[in-house]
């Protein structure tokens, strides 16, 4: 190898491994805490709680929904994501006392779509007490955003 081809290669060897060196980790995710009552937070009334955790295009949910069996109705959480105002995704997580679902149902699942750019960034939740198909008594929505 000649002088010239020698330092060459020195030079790409220590230019890439500076790179390297350099290169920043993946963004970390970050974690936001929620607790949505269905129509109003007493005793009476079903919830759901627990983490989001964001990540590049998408979150994980975890947590639980709470049905209290006070009305012999199911509590039903919804989980609607957005980018921007299009909602691209939703999921919705279901507790009945009365039923083999039981009063506590924990979930984990991931929302959003992992092929679009830029990925989602809020998370809107509501928690209701479903009657029927027409009738709910539900919370205002909270929205987390990322």
């Amino acid at each position: 190898m000649s002088g010239f081809t020698g330092r060459l290669a020195v030079s790409c060897l220590a230019a890439c491994g500076a790179l390297a060196i350099t290169a920043s980790p993946a963004a970390a995710s970050s974690k936001q805490d929620f607790d949505v009552c269905a129509y109003t937070c007493s005793s009476n009334s079903g919830f759901t709680y627990g983490t989001i955790t964001w990540y590049n295009r998408t979150a994980g949910i975890t947590g639980s929904v709470w049905d209290n069996g006070y009305k012999d109705v199911p509590t039903v959480a919804y989980f609607e994501a957005y980018a921007g105002s299009v909602k691209i995704d939703s999921e919705t997580r279901t507790a009945n006392t009365d039923t083999d679902l039981g009063a506590v149902r924990g979930f984990n699942f991931t929302i959003g779509d992992t092929n679009l750019v830029g990925g989602i960034d809020r998370i809107k939740i509501t928690a209701c007490e479903v009657y029927s198909a027409t009738q709910r008594l539900c919370s205002a929505s909270v929205n987390y955003n990322k």
